[in-house]
């Protein structure tokens, strides 16, 4: 599984994955987590969390059960290892696109958004959002998923500052213009298969790609401490005088 991402992003991957530089029987054990992990990634994207059974998984990854649990003794141990290969993949797909993109296209044209449009339709990036929703409510998964998820954010932040440098100038808004976006795509994402209206999709990726660029030349920028504070006043006090 050796590429040419940060060693930030390779080492999101589950330990026992390479393939090279081990042992015949070291490789053929990274094969077979590799084919039950993805196999969990079909189960989870096409079934979802709450169908997704050991039995489905070695259905589809052709394995018998008994190999699966000596890879995988424990569902936490799936749990664990599927979340942080499924954010993996999807991370390292985003950067190598993006890495690959010329600086006009990265700053001028702000390309790297409809990158991350496509990503978040990935299988990886598919499952990871099934699973997080999942956490909301399954107390199990929410302990296994949270930490994870907090230490992928952090991973995050620090891809898109190695692959966009020009915004290392102003890192609090770097890390909101991220998260507006994150919120936008993220919910386009999950409504996409109701809506089923690609044409509105590029009208608002073309927007979200605008909205991107003024931030960072500064013709657009997020309010001051003192206008959200004077804001949130504002709508508290609407509130509460309608309850």
């Amino acid at each position: 599984m050796t590429d040419s991402v940060s060693s930030s992003v390779s080492g999101l991957a589950p330990e026992g994955l390479e393939y090279i530089g081990n042992s015949l029987q070291e490789q053929k054990s990274a094969r077979m987590r590799t084919k039950i992990l993805e196999a969990t990634l079909d189960c989870l994207t096409i079934h979802g969390y709450a169908n997704t059974s050991n039995n489905l998984i070695c259905s589809i990854a052709k394995v018998s059960r008994g190999a699966m649990l000596y890879h995988y003794p424990t569902r936490h141990d799936l749990l664990s290892d599927v979340i942080e290969y499924a954010f993996y993949q999807h991370m390292r797909a985003f950067s190598q696109r993006v890495n690959s993109l010329s600086e006009t296209d990265r700053v001028n044209h702000n390309i790297g958004i409809a990158l991350d449009w496509e990503a978040c339709q990935s299988k990886p990036f598919q499952a990871y959002l099934e699973l997080r929703v999942a956490a909301r409510t399954n107390k199990e998964l929410r302990r296994i998923f949270v930490p994870r998820f907090k230490h992928h954010d952090q991973v995050w932040k620090d891809e898109l500052l190695k692959s966009f440098p020009e915004w290392r100038n102003d890192l609090k808004k770097l890390d909101l213009t991220r998260r507006f976006i994150r919120a936008i795509l993220e919910g386009l994402t999950m409504s996409r298969d109701l809506r089923k209206e690609p044409e509105t999709e590029w009208i608002l990726l073309e927007f979200i790609s605008q909205i991107g660029h003024k931030l960072l030349t500064g013709d657009l920028s997020f309010s001051s401490d003192a206008q959200v504070k004077a804001f949130r006043k504002l709508v508290e006090n609407k509130t509460s005088h309608s309850s």
